[in-house]
């Protein structure tokens, strides 16, 4: 496992092979992080043999229904911001015309938090 970064040194280091889009949900856990609450998340991307986790601290707003682990869920489509003193994601965006470049009520699958951090786990190549 390596850190790979906080806020929006994260959503800068997904692009290319280490998108999001694409990516299964293989874990999603709540769970409490000096003494706030805090949601992990990792995905198994699509086009590297990486994982990748993302823990968001100081949760202030779940806005999934369900546990998207409980299920095959793929991303289809997400927005992931850095916006002032919060970091925002949604794995089931409004991607109307409106909705598109901004955090939209009609964003479904969400957590905003204070912060987010990054690790990932790349497969081991033995010699």
């Amino acid at each position: 496992m390596k850190f790979i970064g906080y806020n929006s040194d994260i959503i800068n280091y997904l692009v290319n092979d280490l998108t999001l889009l694409n990516a299964t949900v293989k874990n999603f856990k709540k769970h409490v992080v000096e003494g706030s609450p805090a949601i992990s998340i990792i995905f198994e991307l699509a086009y590297t043999e990486a994982d990748v986790m993302l823990t968001f601290k100081d949760v202030l707003k779940n806005g999934f229904d369900n546990n998207p682990a409980d299920e095959l869920y793929q991303v289809d489509s997400c927005k992931f911001y850095h916006i002032g003193n919060k970091v925002y994601i949604s794995l089931d965006p409004d991607e109307s015309e409106e909705g598109y470049d901004t955090i939209s009520a009609d964003d479904h699958d969400f957590i905003i938090s204070q912060s987010v951090e990054g690790y990932i786990f790349e497969e081991e190549h033995g010699d």
